[in-house]
């Protein structure tokens, strides 16, 4: 496996489980939207970033991580390459930011892999499993994106 996509929130919080929603439909649809790379993914679904994810991370060449983005405009989404952070002093316990989880994957050594995060405007983020319809109209340019 060269490739990871971990789709992560709440899938119960509405718009907050834009990544999750994501990871499934790329599941789902691997093939048809990556062609021959779908063989080298592996796609993960997560409530957040914690440390069970490290030695998963670590063996990879790629990371995406797909997540809600608040204060972003509804549906608008950014992407960008996370550096390892310099410093952990998180407790081993919980991963509270990518760049923690890339030092812990051996970033701070620089062997760990290349990650992004494909960051999600939300606008409701209230108990409910269904996307806003921003976020929701915005789900084929995500998805063509992480392709």
């Amino acid at each position: 496996m060269k490739y990871l996509l971990i789709g992560y929130g709440n899938p119960m919080r509405s718009d907050d489980g834009v990544g999750c929603h994501v990871a499934g439909q790329i599941r789902e649809d691997a093939t048809a939207l990556m062609g021959a790379l779908a063989d080298d993914l592996h796609v993960v679904s997560v409530a957040q970033l914690g440390p069970e994810l490290t030695e998963l991370v670590g063996q990879c060449k790629r990371i995406v991580l797909i997540n809600a983005a608040y204060g972003d405009l509804p549906g608008e989404f950014s992407v960008r390459r996370i550096e390892p952070a310099t410093e952990t002093t998180e407790p081993v316990r919980y991963i509270y930011d990518p760049a923690t989880l890339a030092a812990w994957a051996g970033g701070q050594n620089g062997n760990g892999p290349e990650i992004y995060v494909l960051a999600v405007g939300a606008s409701n983020c209230a108990v409910g499993e269904g996307l806003s319809p921003a976020v929701a109209e915005a789900l084929p340019a995500v998805l063509e994106k992480v392709a």
